[in-house]
């Protein structure tokens, strides 16, 4: 008798899209799977629910037709996130699902197999632990990564294991570290960056331009945007040096879309850590659009 394959569906749940994808066992993506829809994080609780049926609907679709068996359900989402309990805690995005258990909501969709288990990470976390399973972190004991988009996350494991706070969230945060007349993420994520390349440029406004603009911008040979992303990675290695000396951090990685012109922030990054001994090694996450499929479902197969 011939069994079917067993699969899983990671979700990845962004404030602008949901991307998600069907995965093995083995963590090989099937690319025909990879799904995007708008995430609605600022609406109705019920128009955020569809964004979620759509996935799941497209999901059973690709499963059914490849005659899988869908085996369980990792879902990656942004914090603050009661793990245990399910339930976003946040007040800017996806606010309207707060306390709200999105294990009872996937559960009782219409056509969602029973009895499947259904587990969520925290994204940063999903990221790193996606990487040691699967990316650049393989074989590296403490390693941490770093994801620049709206905001700035971090995740950190030591002796291969991904550290958490007691709500499942990333065990140490940055994104608040005291940094000249704020907090690092005024100075390091999306605002961060345009807020630097506004006063680089001392343009009087910058809506509607984005970070890709000024990557793109930067591989054109701008200097100021070329300068900006200097200087990011000059302010990230200054605020992070002493935490991945005192963990001991021997592999860094930067995730998020920002990251894709990571190779403009590097020189910046690697002048204020070259003191840093413990570090090996620093790079991009194997695949940016990748990591946190594989973390999410890795988080399920741990339980399967």
């Amino acid at each position: 008798m011939v069994f079917p394959m067993k699969s899983y569906l990671s979700i990845d749940a962004g404030g602008t899209f949901l991307k998600s994808a069907i995965l093995s066992s083995q963590g090989e993506v099937f690319k025909e799977s990879v799904f995007l829809t708008e995430s609605f994080s600022e609406s109705s609780k019920e128009q955020i629910f569809r964004a979620f049926r759509n996935v799941m609907d497209n999901a059973l679709s690709f499963v059914a037709t490849n005659k899988m068996e869908l085996s369980g359900v990792g879902v990656a989402f942004p914090g603050p996130f009661d793990i245990e309990k399910a339930t976003p805690l946040m007040q800017h995005k996806f606010q309207n699902l707060y306390g709200i258990n999105l294990r009872d909501v996937f559960s009782s969709m219409p056509g969602f197999p029973s009895n499947i288990p259904i587990k969520f990470v925290h994204d940063a976390n999903a990221v790193l632990i996606g990487e040691l399973w699967k990316g650049n972190a393989q074989g590296y004991s403490n390693a941490a990564v770093i994801t620049l988009g709206t905001g700035l996350g971090f995740a950190i494991s030591e002796e291969g294991t991904v550290l958490q706070n007691k709500i499942g969230g990333p065990y140490l945060s940055i994104f608040q570290l005291p940094y000249r007349e704020g907090i690092l993420e005024d100075y390091a994520s999306k605002r961060g960056f345009i807020r630097i390349y506004q006063q680089l440029t001392s343009k009087i406004s910058c809506n509607g331009i984005k970070v890709s603009d000024i990557g793109e911008w930067a591989a054109n040979g701008d200097r100021n945007s070329l300068l900006t992303f200097l200087k990011v990675g000059e302010i990230l290695g200054d605020s992070l040096k002493n935490i991945l000396n005192e963990r001991k951090i021997e592999c860094l990685l930067f995730g998020g879309q920002i990251s894709k012109s990571f190779h403009f922030m590097e020189e910046g990054l690697r002048t204020k850590l070259k003191n840093t001994t413990c570090l090996q090694k620093i790079d991009v996450v194997k695949n940016i659009d990748y990591a946190a499929f594989w973390g999410a479902v890795s988080n399920v197969l741990q339980n399967d």
